[in-house]
């Protein structure tokens, strides 16, 4: 067996950008990637669900939580309610298309109470298909975020009960924001059984996380697959461009995901 690789898709693509899903669900469908990583965007389940049940039929989806972008702070007590209110539709999505992962982000806020309290807010979710998201400690100027070290992820994992969906990108970053040693921090992860893994490429020593295209940065991405991708593992490429009518720079993404993986194998 071999790794499973994602592309991503957004849930609100099935109403404004039908051209572009029918392109990349066809690249699922002829085998060159594996499943989708569908955002659910909040409201958008009622107008797309019937389109999106048609399109995706036969298709392994993974569902993506919204995050902060779009308002979404578990780290907030105040916003409790409207958290769990914009979550509904990730896990509508996920009923739907029978999905067994949706990847979540704890919140914005550097601190203990922060991170409380965003296990509290993953405990009212009460859904076993949830997997937290390690995150980059600054996502924007003036920003900062918790779930961005191991010992932050083990501890919502073993009070809430959820999966791990292990970022390298936001490890990166996080460990340059705050002095840390990037592949001992990847160790640390990698203990905590990731259930799913994110991947791009980007500047080795940047604090923000671009989803560059691979081998367009300088991720040492063999060091990462020889070390920390376990065979037959489940990795979204969380690569993104502006021009996603040409799906070239993505069908190269996972050759050259299969490539670096054969080679350790091998």
């Amino acid at each position: 067996m071999s790794n499973k690789y994602g592309i991503l898709l957004n849930s609100n693509d099935f109403s404004d950008n039908i051209d572009v899903v029918d392109t990349i669900l066809n690249l699922i469908r002829e085998g060159i990637y594996d499943f989708v990583q569908l955002m659910a965007i909040p409201g958008s389940y009622n107008d797309v669900h019937a389109v999106v049940s048609e399109k995706m039929k036969g298709i392994d989806t993974v569902i993506h939580a919204p995050h902060f972008l779009k308002g979404i702070d578990p780290g907030n007590r105040e916003l409790e309610s409207s958290n769990l209110k914009k979550l509904e539709d990730s896990r509508k999505f996920a009923d739907l298309l029978n999905s067994e992962i949706i990847v979540l982000h704890p919140g914005l806020g550097d601190g203990e109470q922060y991170l409380e309290e965003s296990i509290r807010q993953f405990k009212l979710l009460n859904d076993s298909r949830v997997a937290v998201e390690n995150l980059p400690y600054y996502p924007r100027p003036n920003c900062k975020m918790h779930g961005t070290i191991p010992k932050h992820i083990e501890k919502i994992i073993s009070e809430v009960g959820c999966k791990f969906c292990f970022d390298f990108a936001h490890a990166i970053c996080a460990c340059n924001s705050l002095n840390l040693d990037i592949y001992k921090t990847f160790s640390g992860f990698i203990k905590l059984n990731p259930t799913i893994y994110h991947l791009s490429d980007g500047d080795v020593s940047a604090i923000v996380d671009t989803h560059l295209h691979l081998t367009k940065g300088n991720y040492d991405l063999k060091r990462i697959f020889g070390e920390f991708l376990p065979q037959n593992s489940i990795i979204t490429l969380e690569t993104k461009d502006e021009n996603r009518s040409d799906v070239t720079p993505w069908v190269n993404d996972v050759i050259i995901a299969r490539e670096l993986e054969n080679r350790i194998v091998v």
